[in-house]
């Protein structure tokens, strides 16, 4: 299970009233991007119930930190008889540092007393996504901290909406960040109390889920400057928190 922290007040707010809008005389652009998202995994596990019949379980805490997700938008003037050039303009989709909580425990296991724990993030078809990190040998109760950068793919969508029934041109951007793949924890822990080395006689290991595939972030939407009917849509990029641009990015051409 994997809930998501509130961001409505953080993540795109609309700083200015957005007029209703008639979907019949709305103009919708939708733009797609796959990319690598880069994440940072911040956590703890911890065993509980030690002991309980069924035996233990371990428990993930934390949070998915996003680097921030931003869309440049390049509006071309429109002039009768000359071209009027571009105005650029930038609306933040999600702030850098923004987060979202990852909270799952496994099934009962049957974990020796006081193993030492190995953990590795993982997509969900399996595949590594970053070195394995040891945490020491569980206490019961105690939580184990890590912190790990990765990068998994995703989806990047904008939808930019224009009414055009008022003076000054009604210009929205709203959207989407869809996660391709899920993000597991891998935990192997030693049976029998043996310590991490070439020669561990046995591992037990579960999965954590952290991120589902197809877990969803939302973009609410957020007025778009200029606001002047002399202006089109002429393209769009997406960009990280930083600025730099993403490896695919979305375009669009009036």
């Amino acid at each position: 299970m994997m809930s998501t922290h509130v961001m409505s007040q953080s993540i795109a707010p609309a700083f200015r009233r957005i007029p209703h809008r008639d979907p019949d005389v709305n103009r919708t652009v939708r733009i797609a991007a796959n990319v690598s998202m880069p994440l940072q995994v911040q956590a703890s596990i911890r065993e509980a119930g030690h002991g309980a019949p069924l035996g233990s379980t371990l428990t993930l805490e934390g949070a998915i930190v996003l680097p921030g997700v931003s869309a440049m938008l390049t509006f071309a003037k429109k002039h009768a008889n000359r071209d009027g050039g571009s105005i650029a303009t930038e609306a933040i989709l999600i702030p850098p540092g923004e987060w979202f909580v990852a909270a799952s425990s496994t099934p009962p296991l049957r974990i020796t007393r006081h193993s030492p724990l190995q953990i590795q993030i993982r997509d969900s078809s399996g595949a590594p996504l970053a070195e394995a990190c040891n945490l020491g040998r569980q206490e019961d109760g105690e939580p184990r901290e890590f912190g790990l950068s990765v990068r998994v793919p995703a989806t990047l969508v904008a939808e930019i909406t224009t009414d055009g029934r008022y003076s000054t041109r009604c210009t929205t951007i709203g959207g989407k960040l869809v996660f391709g793949r899920g993000i597991l924890i891998r935990c192997m822990f030693g049976e029998g109390g043996e310590a991490w080395g070439s020669h561990l006689c046995g591992v037990g290991k579960t999965d954590i889920v952290a991120v589902e595939v197809g877990q969803t972030i939302l973009f609410p939407d957020q007025l778009v400057e200029p606001s002047a009917r002399e202006v089109s849509l002429q393209r769009m990029l997406f960009r990280d928190g930083q600025g730099y641009p993403f490896s695919s990015n979305g375009l669009y051409g009036a």
